[in-house]
């Protein structure tokens, strides 16, 4: 049975990915309401399990406006104007629900509007999940098969290809190096004297004259007619350099006062607010930082936490230094082996359940490897059953931890399989 209660914060991506599969099995009609924080927020209407609208996020309006001029409907400069103008209160599944009805656009645009939204919604969703120190909650609000036009007259879709091919288009931004830039915040120049003398009668000046901090990096990309990937790579070194910072919010809404909220004072081109970015920073850190090589002495055994939520790593971090051990989180499954084989960490917990594999490939995948095939893996999970237990043994896990994680449990997993190791 789907609960309709709110679930607190503290899920991540992969508890939204199976909550989404339930609304599919059980044709679940009503609103799945998503939430990073108070103030971020994502609406998908299902009717029969299936995704009729979508709706929410930093910028709707301009999600809907790039969405609109991508499908190139034929309509005349008024009407255009009109719907291009809408504001946050009015923009709703009946405006698109009119323009079928009355044959301005056809059900395949239609659809392709709904899905082009969506996607861009699960896509920032993911991104703020595992960059926010607040996790995801949601809720859902049962509204039956009614007779909305919601339910009667838009194409409804089914949700797991839309669902794959936003983490798809995920893994290909995180792949390229920019899982730190939010493509739905906004540039705002910082140096605007020193970036003018240094690209002046480059290609890149004419690119940033446009950027004026009332647009995201989405919306300038389609201006300049290039993807958000190839865009984004183009102004990546004004990010690292200080040059170009992000906000959260467009320019013409903040205030001296929200000024702070500005992203990336510091050139790291992290997510968010500030706090939110150290907590992101002290998860990815790569284990061969000054801050781990510091919090023990060289000879202490490296632990590295493969897990997708924070909290955990969180948790996992206290219990490590009250140890005096060193220790990183890979966050990224894309990262996964090529950090483990780099850092060749001395013990390895590893979360079962991932958004794009699981503990038990990635588990194969080290044991096939010869420089990590004898390092202690234990797995982590939610579940304790007799199966999952079976087979993580095949796969060559060392043992079984279950979450939330208890310090005793990790302390004699790590006193037993340290020790082993050491021996072999």
């Amino acid at each position: 049975m789907l609960e309709s209660n709110d679930k607190s914060a503290g899920l991540s991506f992969k508890d939204l990915i199976i909550q989404l599969k339930s609304i599919k099995s059980q044709s679940f009609s009503g609103n799945l309401i998503v939430k990073v924080d108070a103030n971020l927020t994502w609406t998908f209407s299902f009717r029969l399990g299936r995704l009729g609208w979508f709706s929410g996020g930093v910028d709707s309006i301009n999600c809907w406006q790039r969405s609109l001029s991508l499908a190139k409907l034929k309509l005349s400069p008024e009407k255009l104007a009109e719907i291009n103008n809408l504001s946050q209160a009015t923009l709703e599944s009946n405006t698109l629900a009119e323009l079928l009805v009355k044959e301005s656009i056809d059900r395949e645009k239609c659809a392709d509007i709904v899905t082009r939204m969506t996607i861009e919604g699960l896509f920032d969703i993911i991104q703020f999940s595992q960059h926010s120190g607040n996790r995801l909650a949601y809720r859902l609000t049962e509204t039956g098969a009614g007779n909305s036009s919601l339910n009667l007259i838009l194409p409804l879709l089914e949700i797991e290809p839309i669902l794959t091919k936003s983490i798809q288009v995920w893994q290909e931004w995180a792949n390229a190096g920019l899982a730190l830039y939010a493509p739905s915040l906004f540039p705002v120049i910082y140096k605007s004297t020193e970036i003018s003398q240094l690209l002046d009668g480059s290609d890149l000046y004419h690119t940033v004259l446009s950027i004026d901090g009332n647009r995201s990096l989405r919306s300038l990309a389609a201006n300049n007619h290039q993807s958000i990937l190839e865009f984004t790579n183009t102004l990546l070194p004004l990010f690292r350099s200080g040059f170009i910072t992000l906000a959260a919010q467009p320019k013409s809404r903040l205030n001296k006062s929200q000024n702070a909220e500005t992203i990336d004072r510091s050139a790291t081109g992290d997510l968010r607010s500030t706090g939110s970015s150290q907590l992101s920073n002290r998860f990815n850190q790569p284990a061969n930082s000054a801050s781990i090589e510091n919090s023990a002495t060289k000879q202490s055994p490296l632990i590295a936490c493969i897990d997708d939520s924070i909290l955990i790593y969180q948790s996992l971090e206290r219990i490590l230094d009250r140890h005096g051990y060193r220790h990183y989180g890979i966050q990224d499954p894309l990262k996964i082996m090529p950090s483990l084989i780099r850092n060749k960490p001395d013990f390895i917990f590893l979360d079962l359940l991932m958004p794009i594999t699981n503990g038990y490939e990635v588990c194969e995948q080290i044991r096939k490897t010869p420089s990590l095939k004898h390092i202690p893996v234990i797995i982590l999970t939610g579940k304790d059953g007799l199966i999952d237990r079976m087979r993580s043994k095949m796969v060559g896990a060392t043992g079984f931890l279950g979450k939330p994680v208890e310090a005793e449990a990790v302390s004699k997993m790590l006193e037993k399989y340290l020790v082993v190791g050491k021996e072999s």
